[in-house]
């Protein structure tokens, strides 16, 4: 039976697109440095130097740094204001807390700029913890590690655990550490292209999570 959740954070519980592309499109024309590719929601989700990477074309691991940390000086002030949780979310919550479900996000954003959405939305309390990348010493290098983590350090059996993202690195990582994997289809990835273990169940509303995790059971 499930006790324990999973949870990706960006495009799965909170929105918060609007603040990382405009984020992107500040750093990069301040810099001088044109996009390669669209800077829509589809750049949303892997790690910020990754994603610098990919939107630029640059190799220069000095050269990312110097947008990275531009990048992060306007998002962790500005670009975090405008993030709204997906609406349902409290009555998931609440739902969870009448299962006594544990609840964790697990998450590629940065510890800073996650807690702080999650502290101005209400949410903080209503999780057992917010794991990042980066609140690991030295950080994880991928999803996959972190959970492997979170399910180590809070001893959770993964015939208990169930994972809940919307990209193909969720679902990895559930894949990587046997969890069964709930696909988020109205976030900002595509989890239903990964090629590995599919998908046990899909979610298109956040307000179904809860009948969702009990039908898996």
């Amino acid at each position: 039976m499930t006790s324990s959740i999973l949870l990706d954070f960006d495009g799965t519980l909170v929105h918060t697109a609007p603040g990382i592309l405009a984020g992107f499109r500040k750093t990069l024309a301040a810099a001088g440095v044109s996009a390669i590719e669209a800077i829509d929601e589809r750049v949303i989700g892997p790690p910020l130097l990754a994603t610098l990477k990919r939107l630029t074309g640059l190799e220069s691991p000095v050269e990312l740094e110097r947008l990275a940390a531009a990048f992060r000086a306007t998002y962790d002030t500005d670009g975090i204001l405008g993030a709204e949780a997906f609406e349902g979310l409290d009555e998931v919550l609440a739902a969870f807390e009448a299962e006594r479900w544990r609840a964790f996000v697990v998450t590629n954003k940065r510890q800073l700029p996650a807690r702080a959405i999650a502290a101005r939305l209400g949410l903080l309390a209503r999780f057992e913890h917010l794991y990042s990348l980066d609140s690991l010493d030295p950080p994880a290098p991928r999803k996959a590690a972190l959970v492997a983590h979170v399910l180590r350090e809070r001893e959770i059996p993964r015939g208990t655990a169930v994972m809940v993202g919307d990209s193909v690195e969720d679902a990895e990582a559930a894949a990587a550490n046997g969890l069964p994997f709930v696909a988020v289809t109205y976030g900002y990835g595509s989890p239903l292209a990964y090629e590995g273990v599919p998908a046990a169940a899909t979610l298109s509303r956040l307000a179904d999570l809860p009948d969702v995790i009990r039908r898996l059971d």
